[in-house]
């Protein structure tokens, strides 16, 4: 079964590498992307597209992966830490002013 999955995945993505490659030979008109006053040097409008499809790629695969999760993980353990390290402070000043209340 997973030779099976291993076949399909390397079929499509062989179909798409083609797919591509004819993509790029049939749209090679030049064009100009401009953000703002910033303007990109015309390309073929098929590195253009390729170039949208593999960032978007590359943000769903580290969405994916989890490093976003991860690093509001790490930011919430820090100020979980930190609250930790405030309340026991304020324990110790509670247990201090307690037992001077005594003598």
């Amino acid at each position: 079964m997973q030779k099976i999955g291993r076949l399909l995945t390397g079929f499509f993505l062989l179909l798409v590498f083609f797919a591509s490659i004819a993509f790029s030979y049939f749209n090679t008109t030049p064009v100009s992307i401009a953000f703002g006053s910033w303007e990109a040097p015309a390309q073929p409008i098929s590195v253009w597209v390729i170039a949208a499809f593999t960032s978007g790629g590359l943000v769903g695969v580290l969405l994916g992966v989890g490093i976003i999760r991860n690093l509001k993980s790490k930011t919430e353990i820090r100020r979980l830490k930190k609250q930790l390290i405030d309340a026991q402070h304020e324990v110790k000043e509670l247990r201090n002013s307690s037992l001077k209340d005594l003598k």
